[in-house]
């Protein structure tokens, strides 16, 4: 056996094709053999030889593998299918024990396994649980025997390790093998069992120097011959050495502003060589760094019309038949994998369905219907590829495959830090320190993160010396969501190795990238202007006059409204200044059951009225809510359940008022105040008093609360002013603001189903949200829940009898008359900016995820067409982090 190796690779390529042909030529009567990465390239390049190949042949590798196995009439053997590999790895995670492995979620578990177990195979990982302490280590070995155990004599987990145990024969005499991505240890066996009887020659992309890309393959290139053509870039690339740079004139670079633009650029500019040039699209490659760039690339093509190599993929999830499957198994029982798979097979399917429903025919295990779902979503995966069949096409493809046999113009796409060169990241099943411990004990593995980095490097090598008429790199500046993009690393080097040219000036474009890119067109004056007044305000509207002010808004405010205001200026603006409203949705909107929520407690929480008649004629009096209803099954379904539910939560309340001594004063009341100089109007759903204290309700259709350090600055303050003018209306005390969240709830107790429920554990999950205002008397509390020792079930309020003190959700009178007037300060100047006219597109944003989705209005909002907030010029208004104690005043937990 010969071994080659060589860092040049296209050369030594060139140079062991034209040593095959010769030798085949000398040889007429033997067969020669070429296993390449890509069979299309090699026989390119026997093509410069000759016109036609006799006693060559050239395949894939696992064609190869296909042969063989035909050859040695071992045909009754097959690799594992997809469906055989979930339903083992399925069947020994249900019965096996294992330290590390949960079989609760087994099938996102089992998609990791496959490849770790295909690696252990043809790496010959083997080893005994004894000698290994690593529990992880343990299970991998136990998983990976136990499955090799449901293998019959004739299914096997790879091919080559099949191969492996046979006395093979090969009906090629002489086999040339590039062999980089070959490396594994059952390929490298298989490959010496081949050579006792074989002339074989492997190719390896290698020199004996230090720098990573050669790792892999130092111990299999310790005896072989050197077939090297250096270049500039094979001697120095990744050695991070000052060099003087290259004064080959066929490396260009350009800079995008996003990954889009990027793309855009470069097919643009294929484009205009084409025509200038007369070119042919197969005269061109495009090199993308990972899957993100794939959708920008087809559909930028697809819009041109221009063939390409990538294959267009669809998933078979949109197949009819697969969401017959899918809604099939709702009706069907639990039962037998075969049994579930003979009821799907009587439904009206495409063939490929069929075929594999027959395959689970064998198949006795029990399965819930729901689990048969997320088996046969996880074994049929059958997603629909079309391929342009022209031969003029641009080659797409990612860097392990860039291989040509005529020089072309390639470009590379994505040249940023972390994405290419890509991130290899040590967060595998199998770690490094795996590896390490598994080699200690000199027992073969799959590559570790160095080694696979490597490998990368190497590939990366092999894409650079490709016989080019020229290169264009390429990074940009940043995401569409204006994260910053940094230039990577291999691109600074190859700034130093070689002269980068910038790439030639695009004349022919589609008019918004033309003006994207910077350009004018003189004749579109009403366009240029347009652009120069969007540059110039950055995206924000100009401020209304005093006069325009006072035609648009009304004088009278809904709390409301003002926080609307405090969120987004511009919305306010569009939404009570302009009027503007979303289309009715055949949906049920929030609002609208909000209100019809609000509508029966109002009614039953003193009364017992059925609560299905009140449902009923309230939808009656609303036209559009009664014929969404009346349309839809969903919604007529929603209903219904809303109506149990409202039965609970009626339950809940009177329960509620049972217990305190607050009881209910009134409800639906009409409040209106001035604050500040500003009207305020709006209802209270419920007051409650007590002696001289009055607590307010607001109902709520999902989880609420008040957060001091928001409400200071303008979020959740509406119940807060309402507790102030509820207070002065009726020249009372405040006793509590409080928020009751209507949604049904689901107890979550570890406990036999048998026992009974403890009821109090339930009723704690209705618990009001909001603040208690109590003083040191303790009376608004008392009245509120007199029962509770530890902790209420109806307020968020603890008792700790160690220092005799209540802690939670409690505010001292003081305290709440400071953060009124602090609330009070922030609308104040909320109003004044909005009687100044002031529309800016300036959302609220806070830097933390859990603040910004409660503070952020554009998650949801419906104007986003409207405003066009744009990333590169519109900015959050940021909410800040006070210091509540100093503030307020009093105990920090306090509030």
């Amino acid at each position: 056996m010969r071994v080659i190796n060589g860092l040049n690779y296209s050369y030594k390529l060139k140079e062991m094709v034209k040593e095959c042909y010769e030798k085949a030529m000398q040889h007429p009567f033997e067969i020669y053999l070429f296993i390449a990465e890509d069979p299309d390239i090699v026989e390119q390049l026997f093509f410069q030889h000759t016109h036609y190949l006799v006693n060559i042949e050239i395949m894939s590798w696992s064609k190869f593998i296909q042969q063989l196995i035909v050859e040695n009439h071992l045909t009754k053997h097959h690799v594992l299918t997809h469906t055989e590999w979930v339903y083992y790895l399925r069947d020994i995670l249900n019965t096996d024990k294992f330290h590390c492995f949960s079989n609760d979620q087994p099938y996102p578990l089992i998609d990791k396994f496959i490849p770790l177990i295909k690696a252990y195979d043809l790496n010959q990982t083997d080893y005994s649980q004894d000698i290994i302490k690593n529990l992880k280590l343990k299970d991998f070995i136990h998983l990976y025997k136990a499955l090799k155990e449901h293998c019959d004599e004739f299914t096997h987990i790879t091919a080559e390790g099949f191969l492996n145990q046979q006395d093979l024969y090969s009906s090629y005499q002489h086999i040339y093998i590039e062999a980089d991505h070959h490396i594994e240890a059952v390929k490298q066996t298989l490959i010496h069992q081949l050579a006792i009887q074989n002339d074989i020659t492997l190719l390896y992309t290698h020199q004996p120097d230090q720098r990573l890309m050669n790792l892999p393959f130092h111990e299999l290139c310790k005896e072989a011959l050197t077939l090297n053509e250096p270049t500039h870039i094979s001697e120095y690339l990744f050695t991070q050495k000052n060099t003087v740079s290259s004064t080959n004139e066929h490396y260009f670079t350009f800079i995008a502003p996003t990954p889009h633009q990027e793309v855009k650029r470069v097919i643009y500019s294929i484009q205009q060589k084409i025509v200038d040039e007369g070119l042919h699209y197969q005269d061109f490659m495009i090199v993308y760094p990972n899957s993100s760039y794939i959708h920008l690339l087809v559909d930028t093509l697809t819009v041109l019309n221009i063939p390409h190599s990538l294959s267009m993929t669809s998933s078979c999830v949109y197949d009819k038949s697969y969401q017959k499957i899918i809604s099939a198994l709702d009706c069907i029982p639990d039962s037998s994998i075969s049994d579930i798979a003979h009821q799907l097979h009587q439904e009206e399917l495409e063939k490929d369905y069929y075929e594999y429903l027959e395959s689970l025919f064998d198949y006795f295990d029990i399965i819930t219907a729901q689990e048969f779902k997320e088996f046969f979503t996880a074994t049929y995966i059958h997603n629909h590829q079309e391929k342009s069949n022209t031969l003029d096409q641009i080659k797409i493809c990612t860097i392990d495959k860039v291989k040509t046999a005529q020089p072309k113009h390639i470009f590379f796409l994505g040249l940023n830090e972390t994405i290419f060169p890509a991130l290899i990241k040590d967060t595998g099943l199998l770690l490094d320190e795996d590896i390490q411990l598994l080699r200690k004990f000199q027992i073969t593995t799959p590559l570790n993160t160095t080694e696979q980095l490597g490998a990368h490097h190497n590939d990366i090598l092999k894409a650079l010396l490709q016989p080019a008429i020229s290169m264009t790199f390429s990074y940009c500046k940043q995401t569409l969501s204006g994260e910053t993009l940094l230039q990577s690393s291999l691109y600074k080097e190859l700034e130093n190795l070689l002269t980068l040219h910038p790439a030639f000036e695009l004349n022919y474009l589609p008019l918004d990238d033309y003006y994207l890119s910077g350009g004018l067109i003189t004749e579109k004056e009403l366009l240029n202007k347009n652009i120069q007044d969007y540059i110039h305000s950055h995206n924000q509207p100009v401020q209304l006059s005093r006069e325009t002010v006072e035609k648009l808004y009304s004088p009278t405010l809904s709390v409301s409204q003002i926080e609307t205001y405090n969120k987004c200026p511009f919305q306010y603006f569009v939404q009570y200044g302009l009027g503007i409203y979303p289309t009715k949705e055949s949906q049920l909107l929030p609002n609208e059951l909000g209100s019809l929520v609000h509508y029966v407690l109002s009614i039953n929480i003193d009364q017992q009225v059925d609560i299905g008649t009140i449902v009923d004629n309230y939808i009656l009096q609303d036209e559009n809510l009664q014929t969404k209803i009346s349309n839809s099954h969903i919604n007529q379904y929603f209903i219904e359940q809303l109506k149990k539910d409202l039965e609970m939560t009626l339950t809940v309340l009177k329960r509620q008022l049972k217990i305190s001594q607050f009881q209910l004063h009134d409800k639906e009341k009409k409040v209106q105040h001035d604050i500040q100089g500003m009207h305020f109007k709006g209802f209270v759903d419920r007051i409650d008093q007590y002696q001289n204290y009055v607590s307010i309700i607001d109902y709520k259709s999902s989880a609420k609360d008040i957060d001091i350090n928001l409400a200071i600055q303008g979020f959740h303050i509406q119940m807060l002013l309402y507790l102030k003018m509820v207070t002065e209306l009726y020249q009372k005390d405040p006793g509590a603001v409080l928020y009751f969240n209507t949604k049904k709830r689901i107890l979550s107790v570890n406990q036999n189903m048998s026992e009974p429920v403890d009821e109090n554990e339930f009723y704690k999950q209705y618990r009001f949200g909001g603040y208690v205002v109590d003083d040191e008397s303790h009376t608004v509390i008392s009245a509120m829940d007199p029962n509770f020792d530890k902790k209420s079930d109806i307020i968020n309020v603890t008792y700790v009898k160690s220092r005799n003190e209540y802690k939670g959700q409690i505010l001292t009178p003081k305290q709440l008359k400071r953060l009124l007037e602090e609330i009070e300060k922030h609308i104040y100047t909320l109003y004044q900016k909005m009687l100044e006219g002031c529309i800016t597109i300036t959302p609220k944003g806070s830097d933390q995820s859990a603040t910004h989705a409660i503070v952020n209005p554009c998650r949801y909002c419906p104007y986003h067409s409207v405003c066009g907030f744009d990333v590169f010029y519109n900015d959050y208004d940021m909410v800040k982090f006070l210091d509540i104690q100093s503030i307020l005043g009093g105990e920090e937990d306090a509030v």
